[in-house]
């Protein structure tokens, strides 16, 4: 997990809202000046915080009217919080295959599972590849699952503008964080934003503008509070200048692992800016003797901090057995045993040394 990257700025954001008294509240100033910000970074009109990305999906999916005897597609390559909020409505996940080379969701795969009950598609935007939206099907809503993604594009818009919303989350490891958790829904449709801004805090409308209030469907606990939103704005602020810097250091292990046999680099399609969250490469079958794990043990003895990149896919999580439809997947099954995250180092000398190591360890694996 990648440490959370906190500056004296981000400090003294906290410290200010602690010191004013006033600590929470969907209405409070330093919530709005974060909403305003990240509406301002993706160009939307629209930008609703909450706490978490799983309670920006179950929102979203919420404000589409989205229930039982509906289906959402979502990809098998993914973390399970695009899955589960879909149950949380009572609606059925569909769980399709995902694009050899970048790891998105595939739009033929869609095409497949799509029936009379599907209601949208939620496009994850993984390790921060912008997902193909732009191919995926016109009639149907399409959701962005751009927890993964802040700061990536694809052909020059942000992912937070990508479809008829887009759910960010915040949480400790992200490349921004709202002090630990968060999340944020972003949206060019006013009723989507109006409908988030109720259900995140009970539910709750004001009688005729007075202390009194109705609460007027199920609502939830999901506001953020002013201290996780002052944080998250003050950190918002280096993010452009963050993606920048990590797509540099990105673009130098390509070169540096780009004849390494046995090994592929990400990829990033045409169009498309990545964010890079995270670095993952391919392992070819057969190609390095012991396969992910003898390649992680020799790094880990070079001191290379790895992990494995989804190795239990949707398809085979217990939660979704007899809850989901599950779709033949297998450039999904095939990766499970294959992705391995690599850090992304500060420096370009240090991008050199992990090329390095990682050369090293795959000429030892394959002897």
């Amino acid at each position: 997990m990648n440490a959370p990257q906190l500056t004296d700025a981000d400090v003294a954001a906290a410290v200010e809202v602690l010191s004013s008294g006033i600590l929470a509240g969907p209405d409070h100033p330093a919530v709005q000046r974060f909403e305003t910000s990240l509406a301002g970074q993706s160009r939307v009109p629209h930008a609703v915080a909450v706490n978490s990305g799983t309670a920006a999906l179950h929102c979203i999916l919420r404000a589409l009217r989205i229930g039982p005897g509906d289906e959402v597609i979502v990809p098998a390559h993914t973390f399970i919080a695009t899955a589960t909020p879909v149950l949380m409505v009572g609606a059925t996940p569909v769980v399709v295959d995902i694009d050899a080379s970048t790891y998105c969701i595939d739009p033929a795969a869609v095409d497949t599972a799509r029936s009379t009950r599907t209601k949208a598609v939620v496009a994850v935007h993984i390790n921060g590849h912008p997902a193909p939206v732009d191919q995926l099907p016109a009639d149907l809503p399409i959701i962005s699952d751009a927890c993964q993604a802040h700061g990536a594009t694809l052909f020059a818009t942000p992912v937070g503008a990508l479809g008829r919303a887009a759910a960010f989350s915040f949480w400790q490891d992200k490349l921004i964080t709202a002090a630990g958790e968060g999340g944020a829904v972003l949206t060019a449709d006013e009723e989507i934003a109006r409908h988030v801004r109720l259900l995140r805090s009970h539910a709750q409308e004001q009688i005729d503008g007075g202390p009194d209030a109705h609460h007027v469907a199920l609502g939830y606990n999901y506001r953020l509070t002013g201290v996780q939103a002052a944080v998250g704005r003050s950190q918002l602020a280096r993010l452009p200048s963050l993606v920048r810097r990590r797509r540099a250091i990105a673009e130098r292990l390509t070169r540096g692992l780009a004849d390494t046999a046995g090994l592929a680099a990400p990829a990033v399609r045409s169009g498309a800016e990545h964010a890079f969250w995270k670095y993952v490469v391919s392992i070819s079958p057969g190609q390095i003797g012991g396969g992910r794990g003898e390649l992680r043990r020799l790094l880990g003895a070079a001191g290379v901090a790895t992990a494995p990149r989804y190795p239990i896919p949707l398809t085979r999580q217990p939660v979704l057995s007899g809850s989901a439809r599950i779709m033949p997947c297998p450039v999904a099954e095939s990766l499970a045993d294959r992705l391995l995250t690599l850090p992304i180092p500060a420096t370009e000398q240090q991008a050199d040394r992990l090329c390095e190591a990682v050369r090293g360890a795959v000429q030892a694996a394959r002897r």
